[in-house]
């Protein structure tokens, strides 16, 4: 890190770093990190073996698939991110919190960066292309993926978030197959619910209320009187983030673990710059950092609900 003036700022400046590293954010609970540093990520398709195919013991045993259509690798690259603040001497000696105050500022400015990345990353998972394992291209989430067999699946849906859709996302994933055609055995696990705050509470109701025959429209009956909401017997996670802007009707149903396929990629971490200027009289403040947001290819693991 670079300082100037005898290093006087120095300690503020651990401090700040300090306070990055130790900063979680709210996706680490279905969104796996990665920090490699190099340039770009020569990302290959997730290519699973499937079961294991009939053998009589003596004839070549059978090769699983080991190439995704024909976009198979996917390169990554960072984006970088800065910010600068600049501060007159005379107002950093009538206030000598000042430094301090616009570091923290700062640092705030840096965490809810890498916090709103991962959101913005699924809501652009509608649009943007990726292999879809027949030789083109189609959505990352809610697009058509091609099997071996030349079937095809679909990771999304149009439906308002309630009882019936969460049901249908779940039963997606666990039917979602690999690219031999075989279950992957997703949806089993915990789920992370991605939700808006406008959806905040129906998410913690649908997901949690034992008894909601009000909101779940196909709930099973256990006794007069008496109705069983499936979903609540279910590992959910409701994560609500006021960064899906994009609309926040959308909603999205994750594989949480290392089967989620949503990767961070710190290139970078963020890092902090404070110098004098001694020419101008000023106390130079300025952050900057590189990363990524990536759906693996093929999307194994996410379902989303473009409303």
């Amino acid at each position: 890190m670079a300082y100037s003036n005898g290093d006087k700022y120095e300690p503020l400046v651990f401090e700040w770093s300090q306070a990055m590293q130790d900063f979680v954010p709210s996706w680490d609970r279905f969104c796996n990190v990665r920090a490699d540093n190099v340039i770009a990520l020569q990302n290959y398709a997730d290519i699973t073996p499937g079961t294991l195919a009939s053998w009589n013991g003596s004839a070549d045993i059978t090769e699983a698939a080991t190439s995704y259509g024909s976009f198979a690798e996917q390169t990554v690259t960072a984006d970088g991110f800065g910010r600068k603040i600049s501060l007159t001497r005379r107002d950093v000696a009538l206030d000598p919190g000042l430094v301090e105050k616009k570091a923290g500022e700062l640092l705030n400015a840096a965490q809810m960066t890498i916090e709103g990345s991962v959101f913005a990353a699924l809501e652009g998972g509608f649009t943007t292309s990726v292999d879809n394992g027949g030789g083109g291209t189609t959505a990352a989430i809610a697009g058509d993926f091609v099997l071996a067999d030349a079937s095809t699946q679909n990771n999304g849906l149009t439906a308002a978030l309630s009882a019936t859709s969460l049901a249908s996302a779940r039963q997606k994933l666990m039917e979602w197959k690999n690219y031999n055609g075989d279950p992957m055995g997703l949806g089993m696990g915990n789920l992370a619910l991605i939700v808006s705050p406008k959806n905040a509470d129906l998410a913690e109701q649908l997901t949690k209320s034992p008894l909601a025959r009000e909101l779940f429209e196909s709930s099973t009956t256990a006794a007069s009187g008496a109705n069983i909401n499936p979903q609540s017997l279910r590992p959910y996670d409701v994560i609500v983030s006021p960064f899906l802007t994009a609309d926040d009707d959308d909603w999205f149903l994750v594989q949480t673990g290392i089967q989620s396929p949503v990767y961070y990629w710190t290139a970078q971490a963020p890092h902090l710059v404070i110098q004098e200027d001694e020419a101008n009289q000023k106390v130079i403040m300025s952050v900057s950092m590189y990363h990524k947001v990536y759906i693996q290819t093929p999307p194994n693991g996410i379902i989303g609900s473009n409303v």
